[in-house]
């Protein structure tokens, strides 16, 4: 199956969350600024799920690249990731409107760790798929399953988690998610020399097909019959033209 419909229904899922996410915060009742006031933590919390969000979206767009062929196993572990990603404004909603509270934001930290896991399966996923696909010997990096800001993410998140509870009152659970958001704003770079190493095995598969005996003996057979029936045409037009 071609990628293009996977790819098309993520972007479309991702941007209908972030439209639902916005329309969750309330305009403000009065026309004060400390009514204004009154909508920060709405703000607040849109903001920081609208940059998850958009992180994950990027990285997701990124990854996709690496895609050549979706199976049924990739479709699943990608609708695992955006049934995830969808549950983000129910949660942000429920933060925004408790003030923060202990199980709310705990919660909201529990589901970005769900979020991680989910992502990380369906990149774990194409890489096999990479190294499965490709007749070159992958390279450790495309078969690699964790990298350090990849770590560095999920121990943030255990931060979080420690502070939600520990903490509830302080909003400081916030500072870690944040830290692991920020990571992630430059997409991996891996990706990168995924590509390269994707175009050089293009290139080394190309080159093989040329240089095959029977490739180069119908090639030229082909030639050769171009050049008799060009000759057999040039002659039946000068023998018209004589006649």
């Amino acid at each position: 199956m071609d990628k293009g419909r996977m790819e098309a229904f993520s972007d479309g899922v991702i941007a209908i969350i972030i439209t639902v996410m916005v329309l969750g915060i309330g305009a403000p009742v009065g026309d004060g600024l400390s009514d204004l006031v009154g909508v920060f933590p709405a703000l607040g919390a849109y903001a920081l799920s609208f940059v998850g969000v958009g992180t994950y979206w990027n990285n997701h767009h990124h990854l996709l690249k690496l895609v050549r062929r979706v199976d049924g196993r990739m479709l699943w572990l990608n609708l695992g990731f955006l049934f995830v990603l969808s549950l983000v404004p129910l949660a942000t909603e429920w933060m925004e409107k408790s003030v923060f509270s202990a199980i709310p934001t705990t919660t909201y930290v529990v589901l970005n760790v769900l979020l991680s896991l989910s992502y990380m399966a369906l990149e774990s996923d194409i890489r096999h798929s990479i190294a499965s696909g490709c007749s070159r010997k992958a390279p450790e990096e495309v078969v690699r399953r964790s990298t350090m800001k990849e770590r560095l993410t999920l121990v943030a998140e255990a931060a979080a988690f420690v502070l939600s509870l520990a903490l509830p009152s302080s909003h400081l659970a916030l500072v870690p998610l944040a830290l692991g958001y920020a990571l992630w704003i430059v997409p991996d770079m891996r990706i990168v020399h995924l590509l390269d190493f994707l175009a050089d095995a293009d290139d080394a598969a190309g080159v093989e097909v040329a240089e095959e005996p029977g490739a180069s003996a119908a090639g030229a057979g082909v030639v050769a019959g171009a050049d008799a029936a060009a000759d057999g045409l040039g002659s039946e037009r000068g023998g018209g033209a004589a006649a």
